[in-house]
């Protein structure tokens, strides 16, 4: 190709890529950067594949449901790759391996050594290492990993037909034996014989007017049948450059000359064949839970944006940290560093997908119906008040539409034609539990009608008033509390009524600061233990309720960590009475520390006791409101603690967690020796000064 065709080509490919780019960041909400960034990273390789000796790897790390698998697809299919595009689906499947298998048999056989895409999907299924870091047992699908390395490997090929084939080459070994004589691939001799054994009798026969005029024709009878054909060249195919050719090389040999070629193609067939991926674009998907801890919360009242902004602190440190869990770090090695991250989606990102779905049914009724139909902003709150839970991303909101709207137009339709209405539009509100339908002719409704639509999430989250609302009320303004008087911050959010299985409330606080210092380990216990005590505050001993099982646990398993793991008990090191045959664990023959972590429990019940009685008009105030509303947010508490907090000053409380003590500390004790004690003047064994003077990189003696 010449260089002005080379130029013109990557002027062209520049385009489609642009404009990929662009169609996918319509088509796709709330990962702007994450396109950006593919395309960057796929950029060289579209644009010159020719150059590069090994795969180029790009990873898409994020949760279920964000749209990683959907992007590669439609990626693909804006630049044309569709024809030189393999996916690999590497869940936990009992044909997996087998999928794999067949995948790199069709790029073997169709585009071999050229450029291609390749997907690696759920690649956390190809985990190498167990949840105890032992070696896992060996699968065909490793063959991912040479794959990722250079691209090129080696692998059998699976035929079904390949017992087909030997078992052909032992017929024709026998039929040589016994007098069969071949010549020009035809059977010259015995050809009767010939025909019986190999089961042809329909192929050769000649039907006359009755039996006895029927005959077997023998002038031409093939020494291979036609009906293998196919099986022999799908694996001989290699040495022809076409079927034709083939064809036309069985028919120049004799019955052994045809017995050894056949065992050549055996052999071939039986022998691995080198995959070339080298010129490919690999990307491998999945979803890691272990750097997205959050994943597990399926909690529809999580706030969708404080996921959201969770996510953004995942970092590719974090990646390869998540991955060491599941694989070798030789392996991980050979994912590259070419890691993206998804962001889970924000509110207005599912705001805005719900509406971008909701767009499309409009638009697809007035294509098939001819009608115009409008879909209130009350039902786009609906889906999203009843489908969104941010840690599952965007599949529960296309089952909801489909359940909210998509399963009720043919009801709205049919209720038009059967009421005779002549309109021109048709709107969808919401309204408590029904669909209202409003039928428009001009300006004017001319018929309404209402469908069922049950809320569960919302009936969930509706505040009861009743006993267990009063509880959960006491209980999390006891954590809200201890929080802000304590731990000197104000929760974003304290729930009282939620719609999470088996939980009454929560308290989400965000901490300013990213550590645990010994100094707050009693205010951190005492803000487990708050709910607990504040309802046995408010309701009395014998009152208490077994809601605060959880907190108690999660109490238990923070002291026990900060003193046998952090090293904030007498001796710093890692304990396990359960395991003293490890050398990595020390013994605490006297349970000491089981009995500090049993004191340190006791100190915070009481520290959050004497908290909660001097804040009880606050506690108090706080538990009514909660159990009359389902929710009180950031603002409200701070309001609630301007009027109602006793010895609190408000500008106690931490906004900047960055700059607390540590640096400061530093700087105030190396100040302090400078100033006590000035550097004295380095000289080496000949007395010449050693002290240097550092500029601008340079040294200076």
């Amino acid at each position: 190709m010449d260089l002005y065709k080379r130029q013109k080509e990557l002027l062209e490919k520049q385009v489609i890529l642009q404009q990929a780019k662009e169609t996918l960041k319509r088509e796709f909400v709330g990962i702007d950067g994450v396109i950006e960034e593919v395309v960057d990273a796929m950029s060289s390789w579209y644009l010159f594949p020719d150059i590069q000796e090994k795969p180029v790897i790009i990873n898409l790390w994020g949760l279920t449901g964000v749209g990683k698998s959907s992007l590669v697809n439609r990626l693909v299919q804006l630049i044309g790759m569709e024809q030189k595009y393999f996916s690999f689906d590497l869940g936990e499947t009992d044909n997996r391996d087998w999928n794999v298998q067949r995948t790199l048999e069709e790029i073997y056989d169709n585009v071999n050594g050229y450029p291609v895409i390749l997907a690696l999907d759920e690649f956390q299924n190809a985990r190498t290492l167990d949840d105890l870091g032992r070696e896992k047992e060996k699968s065909p699908s490793r063959v991912i990993w040479q794959l990722l390395d250079s691209g090129k490997f080696k692998v059998s090929k699976f035929n079904l037909h390949l017992d087909e084939l030997f078992e052909f080459i032992q017929r024709i070994r026998f039929l040589i034996s016994n007098g069969v004589v071949v010549k020009n691939g035809m059977v010259v001799e015995n050809q009767n014989y010939f025909i019986q054994k190999m089961h042809l009798k329909d192929v050769y026969m000649v039907y006359g007017e009755d039996e006895k005029s029927s005959f077997l024709r023998t002038d031409e009878v093939l020494f291979v049948p036609s009906k293998v054909y196919g099986i022999i060249y799908s694996f001989a195919k290699d040495r022809f450059s076409n079927k034709i050719e083939f064809e036309e090389k069985l028919l120049t040999f004799d019955g052994y000359e045809t017995l050894s070629f056949l065992l050549e193609v055996f052999d071939l067939a039986n022998s691995p064949k080198k995959v070339d991926c080298s010129k490919g674009l690999i990307f491998v998907m999945g979803n890691l839970d272990e750097a997205y801890t959050m994943s597990h919360n399926f909690n529809p009242d999580m706030d969708a944006d404080e996921f959201h902004e969770q996510s953004l602190k995942i970092t590719v440190p974090h990646i390869k940290k998540a991955l060491q869990k599941r694989f070798r770090n030789e392996q991980i090695a050979r994912l590259g560093n070419l890691h993206i991250i998804y962001p889970a989606f924000s509110k207005a990102s599912f705001q805005k997908i719900i509406a971008l779905e909701l767009a499309k049914i409009e638009e697809k009724v007035l294509h098939n119906q001819g009608i115009r139909m409008l879909i209130d902003a009350t039902v786009h709150e609906l889906i999203y008040k009843e489908a969104v839970y941010p840690t599952q991303g965007t599949r529960p909101i296309f089952t909801t539409i489909h359940q909210v709207i998509h399963s009720k137009l043919g009801r709205i339709i049919t209720e038009m034609i059967l009421n005779k209405l002549n309109v021109c539009c048709v709107k969808v509100k919401a309204k408590g539990e029904n669909i209202q339908v409003e039928y428009y002719q001009g300006e004017s409704v001319v018929h309404i009608f209402f469908l069922e639509q049950p809320l569960v999430l919302e009936e969930l989250r509706k505040s009861k008033q009743d006993d267990f609302q009063a509880i959960s009320a006491v209980h999390e303004a006891g954590h809200a509390i201890i929080s802000t008087i304590l731990l000197r911050t104000i929760p974003e959010v304290v729930v009282s009524t939620s719609a999470e299985v088996g939980t009454g409330g929560f308290v989400h606080t965000k901490f300013k600061w990213k550590y645990i210092s010994k100094k707050e380990i009693i205010n951190r216990l005492a803000l487990f233990l708050g709910g607990y005590v504040a309802e046995r505050l408010v309701f009395g001993e014998e009152n208490l309720t077994t809601g605060a099982e959880n907190d108690i646990k999660k109490a238990t398993v923070f002291i026990t960590g900060m003193l046998k793991e952090a090293g904030m008990g007498d001796v710093p090191g890692t304990f396990d009475a359960k395991g003293v045959e490890t050398k990595y664990y020390l013994h605490d023959e006297a349970n000491k520390l089981n009995q500090e972590a049993e004191f340190w429990i006791l100190k915070a019940m009481d520290l959050a006791e004497k908290t909660l009685v001097e804040q009880k008009v606050w506690l108090l105030k706080m538990s009514d409101f909660l159990s009359d509303h389902s929710q009180m947010r950031k603002e409200a508490i701070l309001e609630m603690t301007k009027n109602h907090a006793v010895n609190f000053e408000l500008n106690s409380l931490i906004e900047d967690g960055d700059f607390l003590f540590y640096r400061k500390h530093l700087k105030d004790q190396v100040s302090g020796l400078e100033i006590n004690n000035p550097p004295k003047p380095v000289k080496d064994a000949w007395g010449m000064s050693l002290n240097r003077i550092y500029r601008g990189g340079a040294v200076e003696l």
